[in-house]
């Protein structure tokens, strides 16, 4: 029995460009060799039965070298350092190669379309029927072989978590699938349903232009920027979520470069750290999103609006204080957050002699006032009387005069 580690070698560091290039090429050659032989079988045997069907799905096979080509290239530009002109790296170039094949595809694909529509018009026999049978089990072997290689590819692109592997191998399924319905079609026309083998053409030649249409979207999506994976936003918040005076981050972008993978955020910490201390912070924060998902990082440090919240509350609350003329001064006004609302706690400085009734009703209608002026919030009022040489009411004296 061969071995994992016989199909699949230990290169190293996943993380380092060129052993991720050694992978690539692994997968690339054995995708190459695999197709080239497939793609020889079912073209020689499509000219030998008269199949456009069979001829159309061996050029689907050939087409799979050519993206297992790309893949190569996607490596090797990879795993170039980066220059002047190229600051993140070469990776991008896979992408653009890509696009190119998959324009050809599309073109290949219509052509086959064009082909199939002919033949229905003009229906033609299959040649040299006694050997059918014996074609469609070679047709059908070809589409397990397709599938084993399929696998393979998909077996690489998760030990090194390439998304270019695991397109190539769905490239490789999507060829073992309409394997499988040409040989349906062969067996129909056998029995005197020519038309069944053009249709298969133009079913081929559909998931061909389908293919093609496929990588070149994921392909220029990647160029023009796409949206950030539900998946990774919810990775890198449990990172800034462990990672100690982060408040929360918002506004994640991700930059893709090949191998080269940027996200910028905003982190949010609170408005009276020192600089020093929320650049530390961003740099704990990037060690930790560079070690758990490989990904360069370039963070915004901003006050939390948490914060901001709460100050522009006290300032309303303030602000509808110092209207009052009853009240001399006023200190110790705090806000805090519970869960779905704002506590407001402060001390007001009153004449000495003002009576219990007017305080009471002082309070309720300072609680009219700020509670209509911040939503959500309850007032928790305690009144002190103004005595001489009051330290607590020097703060406010001036505004108050």
């Amino acid at each position: 029995m061969i071995s994992k580690s016989f199909l699949i070698p230990e290169y190293g560091d996943i993380n380092n460009p060129n052993i991720r290039a050694k992978y690539g090429y692994l997968e690339a050659i054995v995708s190459i060799v695999g197709n080239i032989f497939i793609f020889l079988l079912k073209f020689f045997l499509g000219l030998f039965i008269n199949s456009i069907a069979l001829i159309a799905d061996g050029i689907h096979s050939l087409s799979d070298v050519a993206t297992s080509v790309v893949v190569i290239f996607g490596f090797k530009s990879a795993k170039k350092s980066p220059d002047k002109e190229h600051p993140f790296g070469h990776g991008r170039a896979e992408y653009i190669a890509t696009i190119i094949i998959a324009v050809l595809l599309a073109i290949v694909g219509f052509s086959f379309i064009e082909q199939s529509i002919e033949r229905i018009l003009n229906l033609e026999s299959l040649s040299n029927v006694e050997y059918l049978f014996f074609v469609v089990f070679i047709v059908l072997f070809s589409a397990l072989i397709k599938e084993l290689m399929a696998r393979y590819s998909n077996t690489i692109s998760k030990k090194i978590n390439s998304d270019v592997l695991k397109a190539d191998s769905w490239h490789h399924r999507s060829d073992a699938l309409s394997s499988v319905g040409v040989a349906i079609g062969l067996i129909g026309a056998r029995y005197g349903y020519l038309i069944l083998d053009p249709i298969f053409g133009i079913i081929i030649a559909i998931i061909i232009i389908y293919v093609g249409y496929d990588l070149f979207k994921k392909s220029s999506n990647l160029l023009l920027g796409t949206s950030p994976d539900k998946d990774l936003v919810e990775k890198i918040n449990n990172i800034a979520d462990d990672t100690k005076g982060v408040i929360g981050i918002h506004k994640i972008s991700i930059h893709d470069y090949g191998t080269t993978k940027i996200v910028t955020f905003h982190a949010d910490v609170s408005k009276d750290l020192l600089i020093d201390k929320a650049h530390e912070i961003a740099d704990t924060l990037e060690h930790k999103i560079k070690n758990k998902t490989g990904f360069l990082s370039i963070i915004h440090i901003e006050p939390s609006k948490e914060d901001i919240d709460l100050d522009f509350k006290k300032w309303l609350v303030e602000k509808i204080l110092i209207k009052q003329k009853e009240i001399i001064s006023f200190h110790k006004v705090n806000i805090i957050k519970l869960a779905d609302k704002y506590n407001v706690k402060m001390h007001l400085i009153v004449d000495k002699d003002m009576s219990v009734e007017k305080t009471h009703k002082l309070s309720h209608k300072l609680k009219d006032m700020i509670e209509k002026e911040c939503i959500n919030c309850e007032t928790d009022i305690h009144f002190d009387p103004c005595i001489s040489n009051c330290k607590d009411c020097n703060i406010y004296c001036t505004d108050k005069k």
